[in-house]
């Protein structure tokens, strides 16, 4: 009991920290457990020596992590950028994780112990990553969408590589084996959530406290499951989870479950910072080599790719910089290696490290700032160029699939258009159909430059950032700017700043009516 209030006290103490400096929790609950080793105050029974006794310490937290990423486990999510997705999440963890094994190994690491690493160094932080996406309020941009849905095929890898590694003392049929009951326990999840959970729903219709109670009896029904086939807990948490995917139900779901994985969150990784206790100097060194070798190695990596499957150069390269960090499941990867004696305590410790020094960064080098100082530097990035600076035209920056319908009304006025999108796709529709292009960045100064912003007739900014559209309203100063906006606060913005701002949810009610009428016109006898 009194580990438990020191645990939740010191927990406290580190979100009020965290929440002060503006810093990812993770990294911050970590640092407070090694001090509370350091200040002497971790009883004997919370350490790493203790083998599956510390894994008893921890095991809830695991399992209701676990079980939360289950939850947003919804591949429809980011069904429209599903080869995006798939692309980058297979290109970045593979070779990430080549890349791991190898720097593990020149720095004197066993073969087995190389791999732990290697799959610790390849996986990102859903956490982190996805408070940071609601702190910019960019879950549902493309790269958004992209990087929720790599964040979740990473965790899948993640379960399935700690299952495999679970086994390997076993040989290949034990190897085989554990994957082919994930496979059928996966299988299993699936029908219950297809089949069996609406009906019940439809029929029993859940309040609050017993739809929480369905969540703790499907978790505990699943680990027990898994416990049964002797495969990890946190295999069985996870498709646990993925019942309860399928919206809506995962909306409701989330709302129950927040306050009870916060909870078990801060006292995990609490616990495993008290159980880490304080690093000497050699693990601090080994942790930033391997640090600078995620931060150097997946932004590129991941932009490369991201942007050969579609997303446009900016959104490329931010992917990359979010993905820049290892995991909550890479320490989970770690300790379970840890209990079954494939990884040292020297290993685990420099893979926590890195772990806290990468989430860390995010924060930093996740900014808009950084990716817009990284762009000129991109190497695949094209921009087209015009034979001569367009004077008098009308400027739209930003296409998207709704472009057509501002620039087709336009074009039969007998305006002169020029668009400027970054979309590769975008661009080849725009020569196909013979509007004037450039592609670039409609929010950087060289762009608008050579698209002859400052002599234009009027300038659309229909990009998705109310930053971006500000940058264009500072440079153009008195050409007219309509910029689209969707909430109030940057509807007041854009005004304060001397454009034009328009609601995109009244442009969108506007069209629908006129629609209509439209209709109504034309089915009138």
């Amino acid at each position: 009991m009194n580990l438990f209030a020191l645990l939740l006290g010191a927990a406290a103490i580190a979100y009020g920290v965290a929440k002060y400096f503006r810093l990812p929790s993770v990294p911050v609950l970590i640092a407070t457990g090694m001090l509370l080793s350091l200040a002497g105050w971790v009883p004997s029974e919370l350490s790493i020596g203790n083998g599956a006794g510390s894994m008893n310490m921890l095991e809830l937290g695991l399992v209701f992590l676990v079980f939360s990423s289950g939850v947003e486990f919804n591949p429809k999510r980011f069904t429209k950028y599903r080869k995006a997705v798939v692309w980058v999440a297979a290109v970045q963890f593979i070779l990430a994780m080549g890349i791991g094994i190898l720097f593990a190994k020149l720095m004197g690491v066993k073969t087995l112990e190389a791999v732990y690493l290697g799959g610790g160094l390849a996986a990102s932080s859903t956490l982190v990553v996805l408070r940071h996406l609601q702190t910019r309020m960019a879950m549902f941009e493309p790269y958004g969408r992209v990087v929720t849905g790599v964040l979740l095929l990473q965790d899948v890898a993640l379960v399935l590589l700690i299952v495999l590694l679970s086994r390997v003392d076993g040989g290949g049929w034990n190897v085989g084996k554990g994957l082919l009951e994930v496979l059928v326990l996966g299988v299993f999840a699936w029908v219950v959530q297809r089949f069996v959970i609406p009906k019940l729903v439809s029929k029993f219709k859940p309040d609050e406290e017993n739809l929480l109670l369905w969540l703790v009896a499907v978790l505990l029904g699943f680990v027990g499951i898994a416990s049964w086939l002797k495969l990890p807990l946190i295999a069985g948490a996870f498709m646990g989870g993925f019942v309860f995917s399928a919206f809506p139900l995962n909306g409701l779901v989330r709302g129950q479950l927040s306050s009870l994985v916060d909870f078990f969150h801060a006292m995990f990784f609490v616990a495993l910072g008290a159980l880490l206790g304080i690093p000497d100097g050699e693990h601090w060194l080994q942790a930033g080599i391997y640090s600078l070798v995620v931060i150097f190695v997946t932004p590129p990596l991941v932009a490369l790719v991201a942007e050969w499957r579609g997303l446009n150069a900016r959104a490329a390269i931010e992917t990359g910089l979010l993905l820049a960090q290892t995991s909550e499941y890479s320490l989970l990867l770690g300790l379970s290696g840890v209990v079954l004696g494939h990884v040292s305590q020297d290993a685990f410790s420099v893979l926590a490290l890195t772990t806290v020094i990468t989430m860390t960064m995010t924060p930093f080098l996740g900014r808009e700032a950084v990716a817009n100082f990284l762009l000129p530097f991109h190497p695949l990035r094209k921009k087209s160029k015009p034979v001569e600076t367009p004077k008098g035209h009308v400027l739209i920056l930003g296409f998207g699939s709704a472009g057509m319908w501002t620039v087709k009304p336009l074009l039969a006025q007998g305006e002169e258009v020029v668009v400027v999108d970054d979309d590769a796709a975008v661009c080849r529709s725009l020569a196909a159909k013979n509007i004037a292009f450039i592609r670039g960045d409609g929010a950087e100064v060289d762009v608008l430059e050579k698209a002859g912003a400052r002599d234009a007739k009027l300038v659309i900014a229909s990009m998705r950032r109310v930053s971006d559209a500000l940058t264009v309203l500072r440079y153009v100063k008195g050409v007219p700017v309509v910029a689209r906006v969707f909430e109030l606060e940057d509807e007041k913005r854009i005004r304060e700043a001397g454009g034009i701002p328009v609601m995109n949810s009244d442009a969108a009610a506007e069209t629908f009516m006129a629609w209509m009428e439209t209709r109504a016109i034309d089915s009138n006898p």
